[in-house]
């Protein structure tokens, strides 16, 4: 049986504040498979950045939590895993660009260079290969 690449499952994420915990995300399963592209469309508020930055376990807990649900890349829960395990997944096996202007890509460098210092920093590779593969 083939695992997909990236599965959610009933996954709901909440947020204490105040003494109160509010669920922000009700329930989000989804699946992506090896070659496939996947889109979070909606309004501001529906979280989208809150589900995304949850798949690299990248919120503050507490103040989130994951109440229910999972998540797995290639078969492996991603929300147990270790500080470790989670390094190794970021910016290697899985990235993101972020929308926010702090965090964004920086109009006044190539996406190639841009590119280049993550997978310098993530794979260790030297400036041909990791143009080779920003080429690719």
């Amino acid at each position: 049986m083939t695992h997909p690449l990236l599965a959610i499952d009933n996954l709901s994420i909440a947020f204490r504040q105040q003494g109160e915990t509010q669920t922000v995300v009700h329930n989000l399963s989804l699946e992506v498979a090896v070659g496939e592209t996947l889109a979070l469309v909606g309004e501001s508020g529906s979280g989208k950045s809150i589900s995304a930055l949850s798949v690299l376990r990248l919120l503050p807990t507490p103040p989130a939590s994951y109440p229910s649900g999972d998540i797995r890349f290639h078969g492996q829960s991603l929300l147990h895993a270790d500080e470790s395990t989670l390094r190794g997944v970021r910016g290697n096996r899985i990235a993101m660009i972020f929308q926010e202007p702090m965090v964004s890509l920086n109009p006044l460098h190539t996406l190639e260079k841009q590119l280049y210092e993550v997978l310098s920093l993530h794979r260790g590779m030297r400036k041909e290969a990791a143009r080779g593969e920003i080429l690719d």
